[in-house]
């Protein structure tokens, strides 16, 4: 049997009662990454974001109708070509149809494009490959974005004193240099009082303060006598300035050196101060990806929503993505509360690690090499940023079982 689930675009000028709700976008997910890839690179869409497979996807369709496109999960699905024989069944004919699974072989791509699909994208689903591979099929655009040759850059910014910030920028960028092998830059720019140095037990010197003040100053060669060596593949560029100094940090020099790192990184993780200077700002216009982290406390989810304006406003809101740390830590807000008080469910989760996250600290060593399971809540962290890590599981095995 024949399975047409190709979709044509439904005319702007078709009239219909529904015509409000024919651009919907309806997806079926079942892990709140692949939920935060679709919304980063769907942005702008009319939007519906639901928990489930593709038999949630029938199921909706055997009462819903009126979208435009649906993209689902077919992830721990058996036979998912009767499944589509199912869906073929209750989708109209003009719905685009994108799957999301496991498999990443050629030929299971080949076969899902012969039968009508718009889009097949493999698990684990990033931001980007939305953004380059399925948007342009469903909306007819790509969404704004970084494009510019050089190093990825991410940041993280901490929405209140003590939420972990520097210490999760010191172990994502350990943990993304361990899995992608590629070389990694951890820049600390809080100068004065900065703590990236002190939690790997190391001393920094003052050439970071010279190259952001005054960049005709910096070269490669400078910056590379700057920055500390954690270990083969991941640099440290840091400072250590007087709580009195006078600094002159100009944009010109934070600029330049970014531009450095960028070239010579693949990677370029970044420890950002809150509230953002302007001098700091072209930091969060070339990030890929802006981590707002926070804990479950009332001053933390004020000021996320601060924060996550102000990225907004510098770099677009495509780049957010929200970091609840220490998710489950005694007397902090229950899940329900921060859920509504944000808007939505946090992109990213690691939960309270306990008393060997701060143990790590005071011996001066990385968290991963002391705290167990600290690898694996940062490791789908770590997927969405490099769009790789996932453990090559069975032909759409289920993922979460």
């Amino acid at each position: 049997m024949s399975v047409n689930v190709n979709m044509a675009v439904v005319s702007s000028s078709e009239e219909s009662p529904s015509v409000a709700t024919r651009n919907r976008i309806v997806c079926f997910v079942n892990d709140e990454l692949s939920a935060a890839a679709l919304r980063k690179g769907l942005e702008g869409s009319n939007l519906s974001i639901r928990r489930g497979t593709i038999r949630n996807a029938i199921k909706m369709l055997e009462t819903d109708t009126e979208l435009f496109a649906l993209v689902t999960d077919i992830s721990g699905i058996d036979d998912p070509f009767t499944e589509l024989e199912r869906l073929a069944g209750v989708c109209p004919p003009d719905v685009r149809v994108a799957l999301i699974g496991e498999s990443k072989e050629i030929t299971f791509y080949r076969e899902l494009m012969e039968i009508g699909l718009t889009e097949y994208l493999p698990r684990p689903l990033t931001r980007d490959m939305v953004l380059d591979q399925l948007r342009p099929k469903l909306l007819g655009d790509v969404a704004p974005g970084p494009t510019d040759r050089g190093g990825h850059v991410i940041s993280i910014c901490g929405a209140q004193g003590g939420a972990g910030a520097t210490s999760i920028a010191i172990n994502l960028a350990l943990q993304l240099a361990e899995t992608t092998k590629a070389k990694v830059a951890l820049l600390d720019l809080h100068l004065q009082g900065g703590e990236t140095a002190v939690m790997l037990g190391v001393q920094p010197g003052p050439g970071l303060r010279i190259a952001l003040e005054n960049p005709m100053r910096a070269d490669t060669l400078f910056l590379e006598r700057a920055a500390i060596d954690v270990n083969e593949r991941v640099c440290l560029i840091s400072a250590d300035e007087d709580l009195d100094a006078q600094l002159n940090i100009t944009e010109a020099g934070v600029r330049h050196v970014l531009g450095l790192l960028r070239q010579r990184f693949n990677y370029v993780v970044v420890d950002v101060p809150v509230p953002f200077p302007p001098s700091i700002h072209p930091v969060i216009t070339l990030s890929r990806h802006v981590l707002v982290l926070l804990e479950a406390e009332v001053t933390g989810l004020r000021n996320a929503h601060a924060l996550r304006a102000a990225v907004t406003n510098i770099a677009g809101k495509d780049r957010v993505f929200t970091l609840l740390n220490r998710a489950d830590r005694p007397g902090g807000l229950p899940r329900d509360t921060i859920v509504k008080a944000l808007g939505a469910e946090p992109d990213m989760v690691i939960p309270d690690l306990g008393k060997g996250m701060t143990q790590a600290v005071n011996l001066g060593i990385p968290a991963l090499k002391h705290v167990r399971g600290l690898r694996r809540h940062l490791a789908p962290i770590v997927r969405e940023i490099a769009g790789v890590g996932a453990e090559r599981k069975g032909w759409l095995r289920r993922l979460l079982g």
